[in-house]
């Protein structure tokens, strides 16, 4: 198991995805409406953007093709409380949630461009 995140970390304080998408605008907007990510008003730029949640950001920037084989993991505080929130926001569940046997809690979808985003928090 990874070390719980602190908000004073020896060195690494956050790991962020940079995804190569052909459209940078439709996907920045998937993350805010869908996932309730945000990003720097007027920042969306047709080539690059970032976008975030409390301690979580995906980079996006222009590519010619839809990422392939892509899975982004982010472990969350209150998955349950999150699963709600998207089912709300209208986001399609690729895996509905559940308790693994690996003792995590998780769920995934999908965003615009087939990038696989799981959701999970340890559970016992």
């Amino acid at each position: 198991m990874p070390d719980v995140p602190t908000s004073n970390p020896e060195q690494f304080y956050q790991g962020a995805p940079l995804l190569l998408v052909p459209d940078v605008f439709a996907t920045a907007d998937f993350y805010r409406k869908m996932l309730g990510f945000k990003s720097d008003p007027g920042a969306d730029a047709p080539e690059y953007t970032v976008v975030w949640r409390d301690n979580a950001a995906v980079h996006l920037a222009k590519g010619e093709h839809a990422p392939t084989g892509v899975r982004i993991f982010f472990w969350v505080k209150d998955v349950n409380a999150l699963y709600e929130e998207v089912v709300k926001r209208g986001a399609a569940i690729a895996v509905p949630i559940e308790t693994r046997p690996y003792r995590i809690r998780d769920f995934s979808i999908r965003d615009p461009n087939g990038v696989v985003i799981v959701f999970g928090q340890d559970w016992d």
